[in-house]
């Protein structure tokens, strides 16, 4: 129980830092910032991410139906994406990096 919880506490410390540090490599790449914005759409089912620039990207989302959780990842070029949970849960969590 307490390496899960460990485990679930860590994740999201991880993803922070590896963003802000993606973000910062982004910058230097392209000469410019990595500028998306993440929200939840379709009643709280779904993620939906809006970038500035086109690229290469991770869209990444955590649901839960009450009893059990699941994350959904996805690689996607372009502007805008959605990601969509599982029939029967809702989204809890949302990221976007490279």
């Amino acid at each position: 129980m307490l390496k899960r919880t460990l485990i679930s506490l860590a994740v999201p410390a991880m993803l922070a830092t590896g963003l802000l540090a993606m973000g910062g490599s982004a910058s230097a790449a392209t000469g410019e910032r990595f500028e998306c914005q993440l929200r939840t759409v379709d009643h709280g089912n779904a993620s939906l991410a809006t970038c500035r620039n086109r690229g290469d990207y991770v869209h990444w989302i955590r649901c839960d139906s009450g009893t059990r959780i699941v994350e959904v990842r996805d690689e996607f070029t372009g502007r805008r994406h959605v990601l969509d949970c599982p029939n029967g849960y809702r989204l809890r969590n949302q990221s976007i990096g490279f």
